[in-house]
């Protein structure tokens, strides 16, 4: 297991459940923390170096998330995915995206919007993990610089279960070997980017929304292919994106899981 990251000099003065809070929630979503397996209070206690009293009491706050699931005497494990959830998630980011890119207009840090470019976009643009960390870094910034303290703790929360979310959802995409759907993403950020580089909050907001709700076509798109698709996904004839020999577009799809339980 990695070593985690360990609370700063600002955050010691928090009290030290909430320090063992955060830290467990970067393991988790660092895939530091295995889904398969349950972890300890004990363990715990031992890698971040806080007493088990705090740690108790974090994981019971990861357990009000909805994040994990306590087993009494054999510890905490992370709760089975629902990709229904993942889907609801995002469209809730389809309105809120948008939103942050206009508000994030004239605000952002045009400096640090060209140094994550430089970063990700001339390195290798078929690699699922530079994505990840790229569409990240990059949501995170217009969120930030939207300058609405509310927008941002929103998306955080929002942020923390689709990274629990997505390890899984990673784990389908890499079985399938199709990584185009990274460099058509990395295109749609490099949109984003043009967007703010033009200060057009009318463009950043519409590519904004276009974006996600793309994101939520793959992830219908790569279960709905998959045959090992969680329980509660609709059985699907045929190719269920296409119609007449034209793909089908995300809210052309809605019937797709308007009839899964949350």
């Amino acid at each position: 297991m990695e070593t985690p990251q360990f609370p700063s000099a600002q955050q010691l003065r928090r009290p030290l459940k909430f320090q063992a809070y955060e830290t467990i929630k970067r393991m988790i979503t660092g895939n530091q923390i295995s889904p398969d397996y349950p972890i300890t209070e004990m363990d715990l206690s031992k890698i971040i170096g806080i007493g088990r009293t705090p740690i108790r009491e974090a994981l019971n706050l990861l357990s009000k998330d909805g994040v994990i699931q306590l087993i009494p005497h054999k510890g905490a494990i992370l709760k089975p995915i629902s990709y229904n959830n993942l889907i609801h998630i995002y469209q809730i980011r389809e309105l809120l995206d948008p939103l942050a890119a206009q508000q994030a207009i004239g605000r952002i840090d045009l400096a640090k919007l060209k140094e994550i470019e430089a970063k990700y976009l001339h390195g290798n643009a078929a690699d699922l993990d530079s994505g990840h960390y790229f569409s990240q870094e990059l949501h995170f910034l217009i969120y930030r610089s939207a300058l609405n303290p509310y927008l941002v703790e929103i998306f955080e929360n929002l942020l923390f279960k689709i990274q629990v979310c997505m390890h899984s959802l990673w784990n389908l995409w890499r079985q399938t070997g199709d990584l185009k759907f990274i460099k058509r993403r990395n295109q749609e950020h490099a949109e984003i980017i043009r967007a703010f580089k033009q200060n057009n909050a009318e463009y950043a907001a519409r590519i904004s929304r276009e974006h996600i709700a793309k994101a939520i076509e793959d992830i219908l798109s790569i279960i709905t292919s998959n045959r090992s698709a969680p329980v509660g996904f609709p059985p699907t004839k045929g190719n269920p994106r296409m119609k007449g020999g034209r793909r089908l577009g995300y809210h052309e799809r809605r019937k797709d899981f308007a009839v899964l339980k949350p």
